[in-house]
């Protein structure tokens, strides 16, 4: 069987997730997206970090976690955002290393006091990311606001990243909300790649995976935007497609019609 690698002269395939961070093409909303995460880790508070699916809002977030000094902030990162309110806490309870407790009241109390002697006691900020926040009903993410409020609501001794979907924004702006949608210390909209960012990335991605010449042509580049939105998820999903009817077609070129075919079935 065919491999699209071998034919096209690549050393592995050019749009794999698994991306090493430290390897991410350096777009415009990664850039933008680092500042609000470095502003907060500075400023301490809480981040509503929203995007749509496929942006590249996790991959922002994991390169920022990986680039942080372990010695002076504990990163703890959760995707399990379907829990009740009560669970919800237990599981963060869980992440911090903590025992597990008998009632409510006392996971709520260990869960904040183990975030002020990290801080206080052992010079460590707990820098907490809910991944896929916009699963989260309104009763959890209001435990998540009860576990802001510290010494009468006086200062902010961890950092707190709420991330998801652009449901989690709504979410945020309902009535019963409004008493953490003010507690917010920054919000940020992670906007999707331009037609410039578009092109670029593809070039950055297939140069990462070894590309000698280049493989899409100028105007296959403009057609990936127009198919994908410059959203990265699908462009790298369109583009796979379209170097593999290249390959079918015994090309060495992907054109635009290649990547429209994606689209068509044709």
């Amino acid at each position: 069987m065919k491999d699209i690698v071998a034919y096209h002269g690549l050393k592995r395939f050019p749009f794999d997730k698994d991306i090493k961070a430290g390897d991410a093409v350096d777009t415009g909303p990664l850039r933008e997206c680092t500042a609000r995460l470095d502003f907060i880790k500075r400023r301490g508070g809480v981040l509503l970090l929203v995007a749509d699916p496929g942006v590249g809002k996790t991959l922002a977030m994991r390169r920022f976690v990986e680039s942080l000094n372990e010695n002076v902030y504990r990163p703890v990162y959760t995707h399990i955002s379907t829990l009740r309110s009560t669970d919800l806490l237990r599981h963060l309870n869980e992440r911090l290393g903590l025992r597990n407790r008998g009632t409510k009241s006392a996971v709520y109390t260990q869960l904040q006091q183990e975030i002020l002697d990290s801080r206080e006691q052992r010079g460590r900020t707990v820098f907490l990311v809910i991944d896929e926040a916009h699963l989260l009903g309104t009763g959890p993410l209001q435990e998540l606001r009860l576990l802001t409020n510290f010494k009468m609501d006086s200062f902010d001794p961890f950092v707190l990243v709420l991330a998801g979907h652009l449901e989690l924004r709504r979410t945020m702006d309902l009535a019963v909300m409004e008493a953490f949608s003010q507690r917010l210390t920054l919000r940020y909209h992670m906007p999707p790649l331009t037609p410039e960012e578009t092109t670029e990335y593809v070039r950055q991605r297939m140069k990462l995976a070894g590309e000698a010449e280049p493989i899409f042509s100028e105007d296959a580049l403009a057609a990936l935007y127009d198919a994908t939105f410059g959203i990265p998820r699908r462009i790298g999903s369109v583009a796979e497609q379209a170097l593999t009817y290249a390959m079918f077609a015994e090309k060495h070129t992907v054109d635009a019609d290649m990547v429209l075919k994606t689209k068509t079935g044709g």
